[in-house]
């Protein structure tokens, strides 16, 4: 799914289009960019990713991330009942999950998935893990951008009731997302990102490692050939619009 950087820039852009009086979703209020990441808190926990995802990406089946955070945790469901700094962890939260879903229906599954002409096979996922790492690199390339946000992700999580997530592993994990915005926009990382999709192809020794990192720019042009950028840019936009719609209407903003 894309990573946390991703992650973060889309919850700025859909929280442009947020009405709420008094609560500005953007990059300068950390709360809600934490609540941005903080699905993926799992990376440390260990936690199944249902349990903080809602979202089973072997079920072809309907699914309703959002109603399913919700129905799992009942104290959120209603705003009036939460600080404003909670408010926005939990909007931020819920752009993750939207995103991450509509990830996986409008661009994983139709293009690498398992009925995808690339079958869901070992190469079909690394290209996929290309593909998400681009798009990470590339909005990772604002310098300015990403000082902003690392700024306020320091300023966030002091006030936040998680519930499920205590204060000191979400301060924990505040810290590990801040981190991220300290990496260059290169592919440097990239080997560890994807090390479980490289081990499944078959690149494990220090040799392949290094012929596979030469070969990413013939391997980022297939990828950007099999999933056009049209596709891309549906993908974002209408992300957008659904967890803007999603938010005004758990905002009771007009």
């Amino acid at each position: 799914m894309p990573p946390l950087v991703t992650h973060m820039i889309a919850a700025v852009r859909a929280g442009g289009q947020i009405n709420s009086d008094g609560l500005s979703l953007n990059g300068q209020n950390g709360d809600y960019l934490l609540g941005a990441t903080t699905p993926d808190i799992r990376v440390l926990t260990r936690w199944d990713r249902e349990r903080t995802h809602f979202f089973d990406i072997y079920d072809d089946g309907h699914q309703d991330c959002v109603e399913n955070f919700f129905s799992s945790h009942r104290t959120f469901r209603d705003p009036s009942n939460l600080n404003t700094e909670t408010i926005a962890w939990v909007a931020g939260y819920l752009t993750h999950v939207i995103m991450d879903q509509e990830y996986v229906l409008q661009i994983y599954r139709p293009f690498f998935g398992s009925r995808s002409l690339l079958g869901g096979n070992s190469h079909a996922n690394l290209l996929d893990r290309v593909l998400q790492y681009e798009l990470d690199r590339r909005e990772r390339e604002s310098g300015e951008q990403m000082q902003q946000i690392r700024r306020a992700l320091f300023g966030s999580a002091v006030e936040i009731d998680a519930g499920f997530v205590d204060r000191p592993l979400l301060e924990r994990w505040r810290d590990t997302t801040a981190a991220m915005t300290e990496h260059p926009p290169d592919w440097e990382r990239f080997s560890f990102i994807a090390s479980r999709h490289l081990k499944s192809a078959g690149i494990e020794s220090e040799t392949g490692l290094r012929q596979f990192m030469e070969n990413i720019p013939e391997l980022l042009d297939e990828t950007l050939t099999h999933v056009e950028q049209s596709a891309l840019d549906g993908f974002f936009e209408s992300t957008a619009e659904r967890t803007a719609s999603v938010l005004n209407d758990w905002l009771g903003a007009d």
